[in-house]
C-alpha cells in the first residue's frame, strides 16, 4: 500500500469540499463578506475517493505543487471519530504528519468570526481527573496538553504579521495578528494561486491553545471551559483527540481552524450561517500552510 506525507483531517463535508474542491474552495471565499451564506449540497463537489479504509474515504486534495502526496478525509464529529481517522492515517496510510482543518468557537474574550487560529496547544476541556490530584484536562497517564510539532508551528507563525496599532500583549499568542501571505507569492505560483493569496489577506489571525471535547460550547456551558482554560483561543470537538494519537505515534500534527461562532445564545444558528466560508477560511490557510513548508 502506498506510504502519503500528509493527511489533513476534516469533521464536516463543508470542511472537506474546500480541501478537495478548488471551485467550491472559491465559491465560499467569495461570499466571505456575507452575513450568512449557505451554499448547495457540498457532497456534489466531492470527487471519486482515492481509498476507502474503514469507512472512511481519502480523497485526494487539489494542489497541484503537492501531487499526490496529500490526502483528506472527512472523520467526522467527535473525539472518538477523530481519533479513529488519525490512528488509520497513520497506521495504515503510513501519514507522517497530520492537519486538522475546519471551523470552532471563539473562547478569547476578543474572537471574532471568520479569525483563523493556528493550534500550537491542544487541551481536553471535558476531561476531569481531579478527584485524582489531576488538573483539568489531563488524562492519568496522559500529558495535561499536547503540544503543536515545532516545526509546523513555527511555519504558522511565518504566516502572521502584528496588527498596527494594537496594545502589546504579555502573552505573545494573544497579540492581534493576521494573514501576511506576502512571502508566498515569490514561489512562481499561477493566477489561479494569487487568486487564493489574496483571498486571504488581510484575514484576522494568531496561535494559541484549542480547547477540545464533545460537547458544543454555548452561552450554558462557556464560563466553565474559560474558567478552567483561560488561554484557550477556540473550543470544538476533535483535535486534541488527533493530536493524542499523534503524540503516542511520533506524527507531527496542528490544527487550523477558523472561528464560525462566539459560543453565544445563537451559537448554534450562527455557527450554520458561517460554517461554508469559515471552513473554507480554514481550508484555505490549511493550504497555504503546507505550501510554506
Amino acid at each position: 500500500m502506498n506510504s502519503y506525507d500528509t493527511v489533513v483531517i476534516c469533521a464536516e463535508t463543508t470542511e472537506l469540499a474546500p480541501l478537495v474542491s478548488r471551485s467550491w474552495l472559491q465559491e465560499c471565499l467569495a461570499h466571505r463578506s456575507d452575513a450568512s451564506y449557505a451554499p448547495a449540497d457540498p457532497q456534489k463537489v466531492l470527487p471519486p475517493p482515492l481509498k476507502e479504509l474503514s469507512g472512511l474515504r481519502f480523497y485526494p486534495m487539489d494542489l497541484p505543487e503537492l501531487p499526490g502526496r496529500v490526502l483528506a478525509v472527512q472523520s467526522g464529529v467527535g473525539i472518538v471519530n477523530a481519533a479513529r481517522a488519525a490512528t488509520i492515517a497513520i497506521e495504515v496510510l503510513g501519514a507522517k504528519q497530520l492537519l486538522y482543518s475546519g471551523t470552532a468557537g471563539g473562547l478569547a474574550a476578543d474572537s471574532q468570526v471568520g479569525e483563523v487560529i493556528f493550534g500550537d496547544t491542544y487541551v481536553f476541556h471535558n476531561v476531569d481527573a481531579t478527584a485524582f490530584g489531576y488538573p483539568p484536562g489531563q488524562l492519568p497517564g496522559m500529558p495535561a496538553s499536547y503540544p503543536g510539532t515545532q516545526k509546523l508551528v513555527s511555519a504558522a507563525r511565518s504566516l502572521l504579521s502584528p496588527v498596527l496599532g494594537t496594545e502589546d500583549s504579555a502573552d505573545e499568542s494573544c497579540e492581534k495578528t493576521r494573514l501576511n501571505l506576502a512571502a508566498l507569492e515569490t514561489a512562481g505560483e499561477n493566477g489561479e494561486k494569487d487568486a487564493l493569496l489574496s483571498s486571504l489577506e488581510g484575514v484576522p489571525a494568531r496561535y494559541g491553545t484549542i480547547a477540545t471535547g464533545d460537547s458544543f460550547i454555548t452561552d450554558a456551558n462557556v464560563r466553565e471551559v474559560r474558567a478552567a482554560f483561560p488561554l484557550a483561543l477556540a473550543a470544538e470537538m476533535e483535535s486534541a483527540a488527533a493530536a493524542q494519537v499523534a503524540y503516542l505515534s511520533g506524527a507531527s500534527f496542528l490544527a487550523v481552524r477558523c472561528v464560525s461562532d462566539l459560543c453565544s445564545p445563537a451559537g448554534q444558528e450562527v455557527y450554520h450561517g458561517n460554517a461554508a466560508v469559515c471552513g473554507a477560511l480554514a481550508a484555505a490557510s490549511t493550504i497555504c500552510l503546507l505550501r510554506s513548508l
